[in-house]
């Protein structure tokens, strides 16, 4: 509810958070998977809504990777949340269009699979920015069902986090499951992701805050 009076829309709002978290969290971002339903379609499933961004990585990255005491700087203040505000309307950009199957993973996942046994395929599906490109460190998924109380599922990668989160009303639950040997990284996204949230929060609080009040 409170991310809604922000004005921004809550999944777009708590992906940048996740963003910020597990930039915080490794130093850079990682390719991160949101599962997006084409619910238009006959036999529907779902598209590939990819979180990391031009405009993600300009947020998290002019955020830092700890918090800094210069909320109080009018400009620096702006600043972040001009890119705040950019990052959730692309993201929310990139979902409508996922929703509508105009993403690029499963049309390309698509045409990888109708070639015939023995057909050589186009040389984009063995280059390597291809096959980084298909690594997602970060696996997300959202659903929010009032007899839900927690879920969730697995990293995908070795090096990876799985985050399965649900928005309701007035908090957020986050299932955050890795590798045992990465040593406590669930323990760690946690804080990291409740100081994400809390920061962004106080930025927006001050930043739409009548200048009488500062």
């Amino acid at each position: 509810g409170a991310i809604k009076k922000m004005g921004y829309s809550p999944d777009a709002y708590v992906q940048m958070a996740m963003q910020l978290a597990t930039y915080r969290l490794w130093g850079e971002q990682g390719g991160t998977y949101e599962a997006t339903q084409v619910r238009p379609f006959f036999h529907r499933r779902t598209e590939t809504t990819r979180t990391v961004s031009p405009a993600s990585e300009a947020f998290i990255k002019t955020m830092g990777l700890r918090p800094k005491r210069d909320e109080m700087d009018a400009s620096k203040r702006a600043e972040k949340l001009e890119l705040l505000k950019e990052a959730v309307n692309s993201h929310v950009k990139y979902i409508g269009s996922a929703a509508k199957a105009m993403g690029v993973d499963r049309h390309l996942l698509g045409l990888l699979l109708s070639a015939k046994e023995g057909e050589t395929t186009p040389s984009l599906y063995s280059h390597p920015v291809y096959a980084r490109s298909k690594t997602w460190r970060v696996s997300t998924s959202h659903l929010t069902h009032p007899r839900f109380d927690s879920w969730g599922y697995g990293e995908v990668t070795p090096d990876g986090v799985g985050l399965a989160y649900s928005i309701h009303p007035n908090n957020c639950m986050f299932c955050i499951t890795a590798l045992r040997e990465n040593g406590g990284w669930p323990e760690r996204l946690s804080f990291l992701l409740e100081e994400a949230l809390l920061e962004m929060q106080t930025l927006n609080e001050i930043g739409n805050a009548p200048a009488s009040k500062l």
